[in-house]
């Protein structure tokens, strides 16, 4: 009877770490180790200079509208990224590291620049649902400079738009980038524990799991 209850537990923990694929696409997993492959949405429609998933324009216009009526002025700066220009763009990083560092292997210049910019398959702006965000107030320039009104007003009233700050102070994915936000559908906003619940049990168990992979550091 123990072994069979035992049996139970591991599957559901393999379940729980595998998971099914969600019907919502909003709701992909992805990170630097659950990589999208090269999915790529299906609804994606023009939004100012950018592409994005056409559900989350009325959450972010409420939220554009809302830090307007608050004084200030933001815009979207990055929007959706194919797989392709993801794999152009951390190429490019690598390249900047390697000139910028003599010293550095490729391995190592890749590793650096995935502090701070995701592989291609593993960003979440390749979902459609993720934008960057910038403001008037520095020039529309990426800052992690919590001083700034606008950093601290994303801070506090982006979960009131369905919107969440992918990589806060507490990341250990990505550095801090308080202008990255990921839509989520009303219902499904994500707390810290159901963030945390998928690596947990990866944890207790040595299970294989096919969505997690183990990614070499290489500039490619």
């Amino acid at each position: 009877m123990m072994k069979k209850c035992m049996y139970v537990w591991l599957l559901l923990c393999s379940s729980l770490v595998q998971g099914a694929e969600p019907l919502d696409p909003a709701l992909k997993e992805v990170s630097k180790k659950v990589s999208l492959g090269k999915y790529e949405p299906s609804d994606l429609v023009p939004f100012d200079t950018v592409k994005v998933s056409k559900r989350i324009i009325p959450d972010l216009t409420k939220l554009l509208n809302a830090a307007r009526k608050d004084g200030l002025q933001l815009k979207v700066k990055s929007g959706y990224r194919s797989y392709v220009a993801q794999r152009g763009l951390f190429k490019r990083y690598c390249a900047k590291e390697l000139k910028n560092n003599p010293s550095f292997t490729e391995t190592q210049a890749a590793e650096r620049a995935n502090t701070y910019s995701a592989r291609a398959g593993h960003s979440e702006h390749q979902l459609g649902t993720t934008v960057d965000i910038l403001s008037a107030e520095n020039g529309y320039q990426f800052s992690s400079d919590d001083t700034l009104r606008y950093v601290s007003w994303l801070e506090k009233n982006a979960h009131l738009y369905n919107f969440r700050i992918s990589y806060p102070k507490s990341s250990k994915e990505y550095i801090y980038e308080p202008w990255h936000v990921r839509w989520f559908p009303d219902g499904h906003f994500p707390t810290q524990n159901s963030l945390n619940t998928k690596s947990s049990a990866a944890s207790l168990i040595d299970l294989p799991v096919s969505s997690l992979k183990v990614v070499r550091a290489s500039c490619k």
